[in-house]
């Protein structure tokens, strides 16, 4: 076992489990270093000590739990009852059985690929952030929900878009290569909305009016979405702060950027195929 983190800069400190840590080794550990943030990955730690229940009363202690390049399957997940935070990278979900987010009762952020075995992920009285990938429940309806804050979305089969309205607490939105998203009139429903990211979602019709109906947004980044016609929505956009747009297609109406110098204390960069701009030039 050793202290380390997830990646460079990070402020949480994590314990890295690596094979033939005994449990009371580990439990002593984490308790002189009073860190409960635990790392498990296939190549470094194992399956083992997830199937070993001497692990159980450290495992109910941990807070944070990073999991990478293993088999997970609920029956040794549920033994972390306590945890805040999951993050799951490079992991396949094992099994026929559902798995019930509503079990992790004081679970608050969730970062995962997705799982058909997923239960109760949208309804759960305080998870707050949902960050997922590959969502593949194709026509999903988003339920009403007053308690997710972020939710980010990369790779989806067609789902009921117009649902995310559902969500209505929503501060951060980012949907990320998604090709049946079409239209974003539901947008300007979610009024506590103040930061999206679209990238690689193409086929959206009238991006930029519909961006620009949401008066409440601090910051917008767009990444790979094609030509753009006209900036000039956007100065509805008076709270505005941050504004990127790169990896674009063409700028139709490049004298329509000149509206950005009239939104007060606004960072912009802008990088497309025949237009190059910032607020530092």
């Amino acid at each position: 076992m050793y202290i380390g983190t997830t990646t460079p800069g990070r402020k949480e400190r994590f314990i890295i489990v690596e094979k033939g840590d005994s449990a009371q080794s580990l439990l002593i550990f984490s308790q002189e270093e009073r860190i409960t943030n635990l790392i498990i990955s296939g190549q470094e730690s194992g399956l083992e000590i997830l199937l070993d229940e001497s692990f159980a009363p450290l495992f109910k202690k941990i807070h944070i739990l990073h999991l990478k390049d293993i088999s997970i399957d609920k029956n040794w997940l549920y033994q972390f009852v306590n945890l805040k935070r999951l993050e799951i990278k490079g992991c396949q979900y094992k099994g026929k059985e559902p798995l019930d987010w509503l079990k992790f009762i004081a679970l608050e952020e969730l970062f995962t690929p997705y799982s058909r075995l997923f239960e109760n992920l949208f309804i759960h009285p305080i998870l707050r952030t949902v960050f997922i990938e590959n969502f593949d429940k194709e026509g999903f309806v988003f339920p009403l929900n007053a308690v997710i804050e972020s939710l980010s979305i990369e790779k989806s089969k067609e789902c009921t878009w117009s649902s995310l309205a559902n969500l209505s607490a929503l501060k951060a939105l980012y949907l990320v290569n998604i090709p049946t998203l079409i239209d974003l009139n539901w947008l300007s429903t979610l009024t506590q909305l103040e930061d999206i990211e679209l990238s690689a979602c193409k086929k959206i019709n009238n991006v930029i009016t519909s961006i620009a109906e949401v008066s409440t947004l601090k910051t917008v980044y767009l990444a790979a979405m094609g030509d753009i016609e006209s900036l000039k929505p956007f100065e509805k956009l008076q709270n505005l702060k941050e504004l990127t747009i790169e990896d674009g297609g063409r700028l139709i109406d490049k004298k329509s950027s000149t509206i950005l110098n009239r939104l007060n204390n606004l960072d912009y960069s802008i990088e497309m195929k025949n237009y190059v701009d910032s607020s530092e030039e």
